[in-house]
C-alpha cells in the first residue's frame, strides 16, 4: 500500500503502536521509581509528639507524597526525552510526517499519564497496607475508617489530569530546547532558577497561577483548565517541530 493512500489516523495508530514497544522501558522506570518512593516513605513523612500529665502521644504521618513527586518528575523527564533529535528520527520509521509523529507522542503521553495516575493513587493504599501489617499494627486514622470509591476515583482522575498537564508542558519545553544547541543547557538552568526564585519570593503572580490550577473547586472548570492548557502546549510543540523540520 502506498503511503500516499494512508490516512492520518492510520499513520498515527501505527506510530503509536511502535512507540508502545520502543518506549516500554518508560513504564518499567515508573514501577521502579514508585517502588523506591514507597520504600522511602516507610519511615514516615513527618512526625509530631506531645506530653502532658504523664501522657505521651507520638504521631507519624505516612503519605505517598514521594510517589506523587517522583511520578510528576518522571512524566516531565520522559516528555522532554521523546523530543530529542534521535527520538524524532526514530518516529519516522514508518512515514516522514511531523504531525503524525507529534500526535502519536501526545497519545503516548496521555497513556503514560493515565497509567501513572492510577498507580500513584493505588501506591498510597499499598503504602498504608505495608505500614499496617509490617511496621505499625496500630489502627491508621481510626477503627472503621474507609475510603469511598468516589473519592478514590476523583483522586485518580485529578492525578491523571495533573500528569497530562505536566507531560504536555515537558513536551513543549523539550521541543523548545531543540531550537538551538545551547538551549538544552540554558532552559533547565532557567527553569530551576525560576523555581528557586518562586520558592524564595512567594511571588503574588505565581501564587495566583498555582491557585488557578490547584485550588479550583469546580470540577468542570478544573478539567477545562487542564485540558485547554495541555492542548495549547501540544499545539505549540507541533508548531515548533514544523519549524525544526523546515530548517532540515
Amino acid at each position: 500500500m502506498s503511503l500516499n493512500k494512508m490516512s492520518l489516523g492510520v499513520i498515527v495508530k501505527k506510530q503509536f503502536q511502535y512507540k508502545l514497544k520502543a518506549y516500554a522501558g518508560v513504564f518499567s522506570s515508573l514501577a521502579f521509581l514508585q517502588i523506591f518512593a514507597i520504600l522511602f516513605s516507610l519511615g514516615g513523612n513527618g512526625s509530631s509528639g506531645s506530653y502532658n500529665n504523664n501522657l505521651s502521644i507520638n504521631t507519624i504521618l505516612y503519605t505517598n507524597t514521594s510517589v506523587i513527586t517522583l511520578t510528576m518528575l518522571w512524566i516531565v523527564i520522559h516528555a522532554i526525552m521523546i523530543t530529542t533529535k534521535a527520538e524524532r528520527e526514530n518516529g519516522f520509521t514508518f512515514v516522514s510526517n511531523q504531525l503524525s509523529n507529534n500526535l502519536s507522542n501526545a497519545l503516548f503521553l496521555l497513556l503514560a499519564s493515565t497509567i501513572g495516575g492510577i498507580t500513584t493513587i493505588l501506591a498510597g493504599f499499598l503504602l498504608r497496607v505495608i505500614v499496617y501489617f509490617f511496621i505499625d499494627t496500630n489502627p491508621i486514622i481510626g477503627n472503621g475508617f474507609t475510603y469511598q470509591l468516589n473519592d478514590v476515583l476523583i483522586g485518580i482522575v485529578a492525578m491523571i489530569l495533573y500528569l497530562i498537564l505536566l507531560g504536555s508542558f515537558g513536551y513543549l519545553l523539550g521541543m523548545i530546547t531543540q531550537l538551538h544547541r545551547m538551549l538544552p543547557v540554558i532552559v533547565p538552568v532557567l527553569v530551576i532558577g525560576i523555581l528557586i526564585t518562586i520558592a524564595q519570593t512567594e511571588s503574588a503572580i505565581i501564587i495566583r497561577f498555582s491557585e488557578f490550577y490547584y485550588q479550583e473547586t469546580n470540577a468542570l472548570f478544573f478539567i477545562l483548565k487542564i485540558l485547554v492548557t495541555s492542548i495549547l502546549c501540544f499545539l505549540g510543540a507541533i508548531l515548533i517541530s514544523s519549524r525544526l523540520e523546515a530548517r532540515r
